[in-house]
């Protein structure tokens, strides 16, 4: 199953990318313009917070003090891994930034599919026909927010399974245990391990001797010395070792997820200078517009670029904005991106803009008698349609499949690492005694081997799926433009 886990991976990557394949090239991003500052109605830290309580992940942090319900709420999908977690916490709390998680900008409850009243523009129409399009939407609605939770989680997961740095946080109990045990006076375990190991290799020197072996023998003393003193060294400088050693696997890793970000969301621009936080946004963008944000405003808008989702002169006159808060009314202007305008809007105004997008023109209804100026966004009137709830429902489910793909894959790493960092804490703390059994020769030698040959493996870990995970989205981007041509 491992050996073919590689092959699994990629084409669950492929088959998530090529559901995106009728959707055009992202500019920028679908709703990455900051909620705070466009929100034209409703109460969106309210909508988060509720949502908050879902997809706020705990780690062994939840059970510091000083971890308050306040500052919780204001670090947003992470709080509970950025308050009191160090230098980890920072980077956290970088990625949340609504200008970097995109995925976490808007509530998930903004992004929905939505039609204008069937009576609207058609007159007179069957109750039924009512009835028919709230159902399709509903449906519609339920399945697309399957997609957004699976989506929106896995990358946090995938967020918390690099960040979770067990070893890290572990490093000051790691080397006060290894002092502890090792190089405490008051502990007899080191001078029982040194009396062993002397003993051992003392017999074999004799052995050896007898047998006119004393370069084999010098050579057993030295690797015993190398030994002693590495226990000794390692106890006293371990905290400096491990985290030196686990900031170079990190950032290594950071370069190869960084390095996908000017080939799969080239254009978003993200503040941040630590390698491992960029790659993971630049991961996380990528995988929030191809699988939720990318379908949907297709399924709306009729088209994913951003640059052709401008509201014209015509739509913004023609508009009910008795329904926008007063102090919003300012936002609204010619020109602003209409995914922004319906994104940032609830109730009653998210009504008028679904009349005014949707608004079909003489050549699409023959019975409206005043033509409307879409501008470059002439599918809105198919999007908000209230006939139309059918392909929402097939949109809905055509996100759903590459959602559950990309859910597995980050199970899979994410799940690994996560495992690995806490096998690797324990490794180290016996570190030592890998160490102390250099004074046994080959047998010793053999082990000591084993050992360390296992401590590197799990230390690469995290970097081995850096590089993976990056190659993995680089290979799925590169058959979706192939084919795409």
């Amino acid at each position: 199953m491992a050996k073919r886990l590689p092959l699994v991976t990629i084409a669950l990557l492929l088959i998530m990318f090529t559901f995106s394949l009728p959707m055009p090239a992202a500019l920028a991003g679908i709703g990455d313009q900051p909620a705070k500052d466009w929100n034209l109605q409703g109460d969106i830290e309210s909508e988060k917070a509720i949502e908050g309580q879902m997809f706020n992940i705990a780690s062994i942090t939840f059970l510091n003090p000083a971890t308050t319900a306040a500052a919780v709420t204001a670090a947003g999908p992470f709080g509970l891994l950025t308050v009191g977690a160090g230098a980890a916490a920072a980077g956290l709390a970088e990625i949340a930034k609504p200008e970097n998680a995109i995925w976490e900008n808007w509530p998930l409850g903004r992004y929905v599919f939505y039609h204008y009243a069937p009576d609207k523009y058609l007159g007179m129409v069957p109750t039924a026909q009512h009835a028919t399009s709230a159902i399709g939407d509903m449906i519609a609605n339920l399945i697309f927010s399957l997609s957004k939770s699976i989506t929106r989680t896995s990358i946090n997961v995938m967020v918390l399974a690099f960040h979770t740095d067990i070893v890290s946080g572990m490093i000051p109990w790691v080397s006060r245990g290894v002092a502890d045990i090792f190089t405490n006076p008051q502990n007899d375990l080191t001078p029982v391990l040194l009396i062993l190991g002397m003993s051992l290799l003392l017999i074999y020197s004799v052995f050896k001797l007898l047998r006119g072996q004393a370069v084999s023998v010098l050579g057993s003393l030295l690797i015993a010395l190398l030994g002693v003193g590495g226990v000794f060294f390692f106890s006293a400088n371990a905290e400096k070792l491990i985290g030196d050693f686990t900031r170079f696997t990190d950032s290594t890793a950071g370069l190869f997820l960084g390095a996908i970000s000017s080939y799969t969301a080239q254009s978003q621009n993200t503040n941040i200078s630590n390698p491992i936080d960029r790659g993971l946004v630049a991961a996380g963008q990528t995988a929030w517009d191809t699988i939720i944000a990318r379908p949907w405003a297709v399924a709306m808008f009729g088209t994913a670029d951003e640059s052709k989702l401008k509201l014209t002169q015509d739509e913004y006159n023609k508009m009910d904005k008795s329904s926008f808060p007063a102090e919003s009314l300012a936002k609204i202007q010619p020109g602003m991106r209409i995914d922004t305008l319906f994104l940032g809007c609830g109730g009653d105004a998210r009504d008028a803009v679904a009349d005014i997008l949707g608004r079909p023109n003489k050549r699409y209804l023959l019975v409206v008698r005043e033509d409307i100026d879409h501008g470059l966004h002439p599918g809105t009137m198919i999007g908000f349609n209230p006939a139309n709830t059918l392909n929402h429902i097939e949109t809905a489910l055509l996100t759903l499949l590459p959602a559950i793909a990309f859910a597995i894959l980050i199970g899979l790493v994410g799940l690994s690492i996560i495992v690995c960092q806490a096998v690797l804490a324990a490794l180290l703390l016996v570190l030592p005694l890998a160490l102390f059994t250099l004074m046994i020769p080959e047998t010793g030698w053999t082990l000591a081997s084993r050992y360390f040959r296992t401590l590197i493996g799990f230390f690469a870990v995290k970097l081995i799926y850096g590089v993976y995970l990056s190659l993995v989205l680089v290979i799925a981007t590169s058959f979706t433009k192939a084919v795409m041509g």
